[in-house]
């Protein structure tokens, strides 16, 4: 951030510098001249000539003709380094405030820590049922919220290969291969398509640092009755929109590999775009989950 801060406050200064003199300067007959300069004769301008031509023997600038249309150039000219200068300065002073936005959202989420709060080695995620709008509520039996201590994505499997490293699995049916167990009753998927294994339930009562790596990094209660209450903001606020993820349930019947079975899903309704809902499994009730990080815990 400080080197973005850097660059717009250099470019800035550049450009005002080079307007300055832009604006303090007349170009006449492919001579350069500022507005200090003084005119001399023919016979001892080659004295006054600065280094690199910077300053010129000009051509004869009393001539009433030439002078109005040098000014008139000069005017416009003027107006195009004023027109340049808006909307060179607008879109700094955007950059310098998405910057801004972007270092507090980065200092919310990786340093802020709250007395009391230890800072966890490495995110957890919780999966959160309720009102995307409330700051509080109840679980219901149904809607118990969970807790995965490790990122599951890169422990999933893909949709392609449920058969073949789930159902098939070498060491035991149903075992993927990072160790967790399928439940074929009672399974997960993520945006992208991949098969996660189960959070663990319930997410028990203490007091979690949560955030959804935008703007609101606040405190999460949950009492022994279930209850679950934000510090500040709302369930949507600290939810990571990116991260999807959803509880497959078949609703009837026994065959496992089937309908209500990850073979029925259809590969091509991934990935998920971020906020968006997951998609139905023909056989199967659903449920979404927001995604909460968890980036501290009371001690």
């Amino acid at each position: 951030m400080a080197l973005i801060t850097y660059c717009l406050s250099f470019g800035f200064t550049a450009s005002f510098v080079h307007n300055e003199i832009a604006r303090r300067s007349v170009h006449l007959g492919g001579y350069f001249v500022g507005s200090s300069s003084s005119t001399t004769s023919s016979s001892s301008s080659s004295s006054s000539e600065a280094p690199l031509g910077l300053w010129a023997k000009i051509p004869d600038i009393y001539d009433d003709e030439n002078n109005d249309e040098n000014n008139n150039d000069d005017d416009e000219g003027s107006v195009d380094i004023a027109r340049r200068d808006l909307i060179y300065n607008s879109i700094g002073v955007g950059l310098i405030g998405a910057s801004g936005v972007s270092a507090y959202s980065l200092f919310k989420t990786n340093v802020y820590t709250p007395s009391g709060f230890q800072r966890l080695p490495r995110t957890q995620f919780i999966a959160a049922l309720g009102n995307p709008d409330a700051s509080e509520g109840t679980q219901t039996e149904e809607g118990k919220w969970g807790l995965w201590v490790e990122d599951p994505g890169p422990r999933g499997v893909w949709l392609r290969d449920y058969k073949k490293d789930i159902v098939q699995s070498s060491s035991e049916q149903y075992r993927a291969p990072a160790g967790w167990k399928f439940d074929p009753q009672n399974w997960w998927l993520e945006e992208h398509g991949l098969i996660m294994e189960a959070p663990q339930f319930p997410l028990i009562e203490g007091k979690y640092l949560v955030t959804g790596g935008r703007l609101v990094t606040t405190t999460l209660t949950i009492d022994k009755g279930g209850n679950w209450k934000l510090d500040e903001g709302t369930l949507y606020d600290v939810t990571h929109l990116p991260c999807r993820s959803a509880r497959y349930q078949p609703a009837a019947g026994d065959d496992k590999d089937n309908d209500g079975s990850p073979l029925t899903a259809n590969p091509k309704d991934f990935p998920v775009a971020p906020g968006a809902i997951m998609p139905s499994v023909q056989g199967c009730s659903k449920l979404d989950y927001a995604v909460l990080f968890v980036v501290g815990k009371a001690v």
